[in-house]
């Protein structure tokens, strides 16, 4: 099987992630955490800050990981749309595939941002 290249984000991606976001219960832990970025960015050394981003992540994605069932259509859809697949085939990646979709995922352009816009 070819590699599969994602596609930029853009603004219809915004509501079903904000869906998928509120179905995996990460809203207030990411509002929580981007408070305390916020709060300890001028008075924290950059190594506090990173240890903090660094434990925000870590619950975020024990959160998703706990929850991930609860939005598995509403995941498996949006990823397969970035993806330019159909979500059935999409479905049937192997691990290593799916590694690489995460991957590309986490690296995409503004998607701090677009997480941002998401959660609101």
């Amino acid at each position: 099987m070819e590699p599969i290249k994602l596609r930029k984000l853009q603004l219809k991606d915004i509501f079903p992630m904000s869906r998928i976001i509120k179905k995996i219960g990460i809203k207030e832990i990411m509002k929580q955490a981007a408070a305390a970025l916020e709060e300890n960015k001028e008075a924290a050394s950059k190594r506090t800050t990173e240890a903090k981003q660094m434990q925000a992540g870590v619950e975020m994605l024990a959160v998703v990981l706990e929850n991930i069932h609860l939005a598995e259509k509403e995941v498996t859809d949006f990823l397969a749309s970035l993806a330019g697949m159909e979500s059935e085939k999409f479905a049937e990646l192997d691990i290593e595939q799916l590694a690489s979709v995460f991957d590309q995922f986490k690296g995409l352009p503004g998607l701090s941002s677009f997480l941002k816009q998401a959660s609101q």
